[in-house]
C-alpha cells in the first residue's frame, strides 16, 4: 500500500511540475492579452471655452468617453473597439451623457470613432478597413491608442492623436504613486500646427476648414498591464480668428480610483499566473516527488528476506 500512495505522489508531483513549467514559459504570455469583454465609461471633468462651448469664458464641462469591444468583428488575435465622446456643459441642471446636439445646446463635441488593435502588442494593426470598415478606417494609424503595451518600461514611446493624425511621442518623466498603484508619468506635447479641423462632403476640398491644433497630456501607466490610471490634457483649435475649442479636463476622482482597482486586480491575476502558479508547483512538485520516492524505497522488501526466514527455519529444527 505504501508503494502505491507512493507512485501516485511521484504521478501528482510530476504533473505539477509539468504545469509550472507550462505556466511559467507560456501562461503568463497567454494572459497578457488585451481583453475581448471591454466596456469601460472614462469620466473627466474641466472648463472649456470657444465657439464648440458657445462661451467666450470658460464654462464647466464633463468628457465622458464610452469604449466596447465588438466581439463579433474581433478575433483570437485582434479586438475592435468603438469608442463614442462627448463633450456637454454643465449648467448645473442633469444632462446625459451624450445628449442629442440637435435638441441640446449643451453638447460641445461628440465624436465616434474605431479601431482594431493587436491583442498582445496593443498597438494598431496595418489592414483597419478589414476589421472597422471603410468609414471608421484610419490607414497608417501607428503608435499606442487605449493603453500602453503589458510591461511598459521607462522610455519614450509613440502615441496616436486623432487629430493630427500621426502619432506623436509620449516622453517618460517619472515614477509616480497613484492610489497605492505605481505608476510611469508620460508628458505629450502638441506644438501648434496646421490641420483640418473639419472636413467638407470630400477629403481636401475647399470646404474643409483648415486652423491651428496645439495640445498637451500628461499620462500616469501602471506598467505590469500598461492601463492608464490617471490623466490630464488640454486642446486648442483655433480656425482664422476664431477659437473653436479650448478644453482642459482631468480624470475624475472616481474614474481614478476605479482604475487603480482594476490594475491590482489584473496585476493580481497576471502575477498568479506568472509567479505563483509557476512557483508554488515547483516546490510542491519536488516535495511530492522526494516523499513519493522515499514511500516507494521504503515499501520495497529487503533482497533475500523471504529466502533468509527459511534458512533460518531449517537450523533450528536441525
Amino acid at each position: 500500500m505504501r508503494r502505491v500512495i507512493g507512485y501516485v505522489f511521484l504521478l501528482v508531483g510530476a504533473f505539477a511540475l509539468v504545469a509550472a513549467a507550462v505556466s511559467g514559459f507560456w501562461g503568463r504570455d497567454a494572459a497578457a492579452k488585451f481583453p475581448l469583454n471591454v466596456d469601460s465609461r472614462t469620466v473627466l471633468e474641466g472648463t472649456a471655452s470657444g465657439a464648440q462651448a458657445k462661451s467666450d469664458v470658460p464654462v464647466r464641462v464633463k468628457y465622458v468617453n464610452v469604449t466596447k469591444a465588438d466581439p463579433k468583428a474581433s478575433t483570437d488575435d485582434v479586438v475592435v473597439l468603438i469608442e463614442q465622446a462627448c463633450v456637454v456643459v454643465q449648467d448645473g441642471k442633469p444632462a446625459p451623457d451624450c445628449p442629442n446636439p440637435k435638441t441640446d445646446p449643451r453638447a460641445v463635441n461628440i465624436s465616434k470613432s474605431a479601431y482594431a488593435l493587436d491583442r498582445t502588442t496593443a498597438e494598431p494593426v496595418k489592414d483597419q478597413a478589414k476589421y472597422v470598415g471603410e468609414e471608421f478606417a484610419t490607414e497608417g494609424m501607428s503608435g499606442y491608442v487605449a493603453k500602453f503595451p503589458f510591461g511598459t518600461e521607462r522610455h519614450d514611446y509613440e502615441y496616436w492623436d486623432d487629430t493630427l493624425g500621426k502619432s506623436v511621442v509620449a516622453t517618460y518623466v517619472d515614477d509616480v504613486e497613484v492610489r497605492g498603484v505605481k505608476t510611469y508619468q508620460f508628458e505629450v506635447s502638441i506644438p501648434a500646427t496646421e490641420v483640418t479641423l473639419d472636413e467638407g462632403e470630400s477629403e481636401g476640398t475647399e470646404d474643409d476648414t483648415m486652423g491651428t491644433y496645439e495640445g498637451a497630456q500628461t499620462i500616469y501607466v501602471e506598467p505590469t498591464t500598461g492601463q492608464y490610471i490617471d490623466q490630464t490634457g488640454s486642446q486648442t483649435a483655433i480656425a482664422g480668428d476664431t477659437t473653436v475649442i479650448d478644453i482642459e479636463v482631468s480624470y475624475t476622482d472616481e474614474t481614478v480610483a476605479k482604475n487603480a482597482k482594476d490594475a491590482k486586480a489584473n496585476i493580481a491575476k497576471l502575477n498568479l499566473i506568472g509567479t505563483w502558479i509557476p512557483v508554488g508547483g515547483l516546490v510542491v512538485g519536488l516535495i511530492l516527488l522526494l516523499v513519493g520516492l522515499w514511500l516507494v524505497l521504503r515499501g520495497r522488501k529487503p533482497n533475500g528476506g523471504a529466502h533468509a526466514a527459511a534458512d533460518d527455519r531449517t537450523l533450528v529444527d536441525a
